[in-house]
C-alpha cells in the first residue's frame, strides 16, 4: 500500500508543480535525464548483484518481450490505418508494450502472491522489461523519432544507452563481493526512480489536451491492460498451466500499467509527450482495479 500511495502522490506532486509555475517548462527533459542516466543503471546495479534465477522462470521473463512484439503487430498495421503520427505509433507502441513490473508490479506481487515470489518479478522485470526496453525499446524510439532506419544510428543508441551499459556490468560482477557501502548507494539512488520518474509524467500531464487523443489513448490502455495479460494466458494455455503459480505471476506483470521508464524515453525522444503522460496518469490508477481482477479470475 505504502508503494501504491507514493505512485499516485509523486504523479500529484508533478502535476502541482507543473500547475505552481515554480519550475521551466524544461523540467520534464531534466527529470527524465536523471531517471534515464541515474536511477535506470542504479536500478540495475541493485537488483542484479546476488540473483539466483530458477530454470522454470524464463518463460516469465519472456513475457515482456512477447507483449511488445504482440504490441508492435497490431499497433503498427493499426497506426497506418487510421494515419497516426510515427510518433503516434513509437509512443504507443513503447509504453503500451511494455508494463511497469517494479514499482507497481513488485509490490502487487507482493500483496497478492506473497513475498516468495518477488525474486521471479525481479527477474521478469530485468531481463524481460528492462532488457527489452534498452534493446528493443530504444531502437523503436530511435526510428520513430527519426522517420527511417539507421542500423549505425540504432546501434550507438543501444550500446550507449546508459541502463543497457549498467545490465552488463551488473551481470559481468554478479559473482563478486561488494562493500554494503556501495550497495546503500545504489539502492537510495534506484529509489529515485519512482517519484522523479511520476513526477516528470506528472508534470507533462495535461487532461485538457485528451481531445484528439481519445482514439489513441483507448488503443493504449485496451492492450496494455487488457490484451496484453490476454495473450499471455494464451501462452501459457498452449502448455496447460495457466493456473501454476509461476504463470499467474508472470499473467500478473503482464497485467501491470504502461512503464515508466518507457514513458521517459518516449517523451525524451519527443514522441508525443501529451499522449505519454496521458496513458500513465490514466493507466496506472486504473490498472490497480485491472489487475486485482486480472489475479481473482487466475483464482479460479
Amino acid at each position: 500500500m505504502q508503494q501504491i500511495a507514493l505512485i499516485l502522490l509523486s504523479l500529484a506532486i508533478g502535476v502541482i508543480l507543473r500547475l505552481s509555475g515554480r519550475l521551466p517548462e524544461s523540467a520534464t527533459k531534466v527529470f527524465g535525464g536523471w531517471v534515464i542516466n541515474v536511477a535506470l543503471p542504479a536500478t540495475a546495479l541493485s537488483s542484479v548483484h546476488g540473483l539466483s534465477i530458477d530454470r522454470d522462470w524464463w518463460l516469465a521473463a519472456a513475457v515482456p518481450w512477447i507483449c511488445v512484439a504482440v504490441a508492435c503487430a497490431l499497433i503498427i498495421p493499426l497506426s497506418r490505418a487510421l494515419h497516426w503520427s510515427r510518433q503516434r505509433a513509437g509512443a504507443l507502441i513503447l509504453v503500451a508494450g511494455w508494463g511497469n513490473t517494479a514499482f507497481v508490479g513488485l509490490p502487487m506481487i507482493a500483496a497478492l502472491a506473497g513475498q516468495q515470489w518477488l525474486g521471479l518479478g525481479v527477474v521478469i522485470d530485468l531481463f524481460g522489461s528492462y532488457l527489452a526496453l534498452s534493446v528493443v525499446g530504444i531502437a523503436i524510439a530511435t526510428v520513430a523519432s527519426a522517420g527511417h532506419f539507421d542500423w549505425r544510428a540504432v546501434v550507438r543508441r543501444i550500446v550507449t544507452f546508459p541502463p543497457f551499459i549498467a545490465i552488463l556490468v551488473a551481470l559481468a560482477t554478479n559473482h563478486l563481493a561488494r562493500p554494503e557501502w556501495v550497495t546503500e548507494v545504489f539502492d537510495t539512488l534506484a529509489q529515485t526512480l519512482t517519484p522523479i520518474a511520476l513526477a516528470a509524467v506528472g508534470y507533462a500531464l495535461r487532461v485538457n489536451r485528451i481531445s484528439g487523443r481519445l482514439g489513441a489513448l483507448s488503443t493504449g490502455l485496451t492492450f496494455r491492460l487488457l490484451v496484453a495479460p490476454a495473450v499471455i494466458v494464451l501462452v501459457y494455455a498452449m502448455f496447460d498451466s495457466v493456473h501454476d503459480p509461476v504463470a499467474k505471476v508472470a499473467i500478473l506483470e503482464a497485467a501491470m500499467p504502461p512503464s515508466l521508464g518507457a514513458s521517459i524515453v518516449a517523451i525524451d525522444h519527443d514522441l508525443e509527450p501529451d499522449l505519454v503522460a496521458l496513458l500513465i496518469g490514466i493507466g496506472v490508477p486504473l490498472a490497480l482495479l485491472t489487475a486485482w481482477a486480472w489475479w481473482s479470475l487466475l483464482a479460479y
